[in-house]
């Protein structure tokens, strides 16, 4: 995840807003990057953005739009 977004970030092709959710998921994840364990609520807020990140890129190359992983979409067939 972090490699992915720290790449976009960098990255003069990326629009604004694939960079905008890339930076999120960086900041999510930057102090804990290098460590062996982190805390399961940093986790789980780098991977909400993470999801969001992923939206964009979908949206961003025509792909099919569906809502991120969560509690009001269990039901939601995964691909």
């Amino acid at each position: 995840m972090y490699i992915l977004a720290a790449e976009i970030v960098v990255s003069q092709a990326a629009p604004g807003d694939l960079k905008r959710a890339a930076r999120r998921v960086s900041r999510a994840l930057e102090d804990v990057v290098d460590k062996p364990i982190a805390d399961a609520l940093v986790l789980a807020r780098a991977r909400a953005r993470f999801a969001e990140l992923v939206a964009a890129l979908e949206g961003s190359v025509g792909g099919a739009k569906r809502p991120p992983p969560g509690r009001d979409n269990r039901a939601v067939p995964r691909r």
